[in-house]
């Protein structure tokens, strides 16, 4: 009975790493607003080492730089109707998923300095332009 359960927990430490994390996160933006805040997030030599960037496809592969075993990382972006969706596929071994933390925190980053970045329109132009010539 010991060698069974002994068995079985040997095969379930040797198959649940294997199996990569993969998520898929859906963002109201386009895919370019989104991919261009992949490709500057992959962008820093000293977090990543890029192997294949598709701009077409929006598909990107690359590596995470100071693992001491290199695993091919993924990431692939599709149009959803109102909006994009982002497919992470890391390859960690163990429970500890911090390259997919340090990944995402690092995109959030990106994504919200290209929203800063972009004017926000709100009602006509007119309006605007009546509302900017008040406070002067």
């Amino acid at each position: 009975m010991m060698r069974m359960v002994f068995a079985v927990l040997l095969a379930l430490f040797l198959v649940i790493p294997a199996n990569a994390k993969s998520n898929r996160d859906v963002y109201p933006v386009s895919c370019d607003v989104l991919w261009t805040a992949v490709k500057n997030t992959l962008g820093n030599p000293r977090d990543y080492g890029i192997l294949s960037v598709n701009d077409l496809q929006f598909r990107a592969s690359f590596v995470v730089v100071g693992n001491l075993v290199m695993y091919t990382d993924r990431v692939a972006l599709t149009e959803r109707n109102n909006g994009c969706a982002m497919k992470l596929t890391m390859l960690q071994v163990g429970a500890d998923n911090t390259d997919e933390h340090g990944f995402r925190k690092r995109f959030g980053k990106a994504l919200a300095k290209l929203q800063a970045a972009q004017p926000t329109v709100t009602g006509s132009g007119d309006e605007a332009g009546k509302s900017a010539a008040g406070q002067q």
